[in-house]
């Protein structure tokens, strides 16, 4: 598997409890994650580094441009500001 012999993975995930049990069962490790924040998600960035295991090393807000972006096909040429400098710190 690709992931498992990468010296960096990143894990994007919604602080879900599906997705954390999901990624409990998975095999791959990812060193960091990233976190899409869901303001009426009980769960905590802290609760998903917990759980995973790695450093959330940034959080992005759910945010109706970046879906409109990918929905488009234009997320490749046109980062939405949010996201863009939400990533910057990750990098």
């Amino acid at each position: 598997m690709l992931a498992a012999s990468a010296g960096v993975s990143l894990l994007v995930v919604r602080p879900c409890y599906l997705a954390l049990r999901r990624v409990v069962a998975s095999r791959v490790r990812p060193t960091a994650v990233v976190v899409v924040s869901e303001p009426w998600r009980a769960l905590t960035s802290a609760d998903v580094a917990d759980v995973v295991g790695a450093p959330v090393v940034a959080e992005i807000a759910v945010e109706g441009s970046v879906a409109r972006s990918v929905d488009a096909g234009l997320l490749a040429t046109r980062l939405p500001r949010l996201l863009d400098r939400a990533l910057r710190e990750v990098g």
